[in-house]
């Protein structure tokens, strides 16, 4: 966050930053309700005329999740109970169902269908839930200390990548775990002073297909891996990505700036 900023000024940013990253989160999972519509949601509490309640729901669970956030870059590590906290908040799902846990880890395995070329379609298993606490202890031992210091916005970057791939690879619980991981890649950023890399909805089309290929072109993940990451062509054009991807909050400031 920019030091020269008053008070006033960096609170006005961080909730700016809550309404955009949280619209923008949603929008990649398929809400359908307006930017302008999350900022009424959001400040007032109120419900938009013909939306769902589940769509109302996820936007009061992720701005939730921020908030959480927020109060985790006060610690020096996260933690399993820590990530397990940000799943409850971002899953508001009104119907429990003990085959999609929240807040644990998944009992069931899952997948989604991958484009592999001209309209060919393959299905991709994410990590079996056997596998899923070898790989989050592995996680945790990788990326749980946040207090390690950011030096460059190269390094932010990188951190963030790492973060993102690994998490979204593991895919620890049975859903909700894109929110998650644009959630959770981003606490050493805002621990370290950096806004936080928030995904245009604009540009779902080609996040979605970069992370595929980068599943399909790196060694599946399970109970017998020792590392998380492969820094292949894939990787690095997600890493490109990313880093253009921080326009989007480097924009929020600079309109703030600029109404002085």
């Amino acid at each position: 966050m920019d030091k020269k900023l008053t008070i006033y000024e960096a609170k006005a940013l961080k909730h700016r930053l809550k309404i955009d990253w949280t619209y923008k989160s949603n929008a990649i999972e398929g809400n359908t309700i307006s930017l302008g519509d999350t900022a009424f949601i959001i400040e007032n509490g109120l419900t938009i005329k013909g939306k769902s309640i589940v769509e109302h729901t996820e936007i009061i669970g992720h701005a939730k999740a921020i908030d959480l956030i927020y109060e985790m870059i006060k610690k020096d590590r996260i933690s399993k109970n820590d990530i397990c906290l940000l799943h409850k908040a971002v899953q508001t799902n009104l119907i429990i169902d003990i085959e999609c846990p929240i807040g644990r880890y998944k009992v069931e395995p899952n997948g989604r269908y991958v484009k592999i070329g001209n309209n060919k379609y393959e299905h991709y298993f994410y990590p079996h839930p056997t596998d899923i606490e070898h790989l989050m202890n592995l996680w945790f031992q990788d990326f749980g200390d946040i207090d390690k210091e950011i030096n460059s916005f190269d390094e932010c970057v990188k951190i963030y990548t790492d973060m993102h791939i690994s998490f979204a690879s593991i895919h620890p619980f049975f859903d909700g775990n894109g929110r998650l991981t644009r959630l959770v890649a981003n606490i050493p950023l805002l621990k370290n002073g950096f806004l936080p890399i928030i995904v245009n909805n604009e540009d779902r089309q080609e996040y979605i297909e970069l992370l595929s290929n980068y599943n399909l072109e790196s060694k599946p993940l399970d109970k017998n891996s020792t590392k998380l990451i492969e820094e292949n062509e894939q990787y690095q054009k997600l890493k490109e990505f990313f880093k253009n991807q921080y326009k989007n909050s480097q924009q929020l400031l600079d309109q703030l700036r600029s109404s002085r």
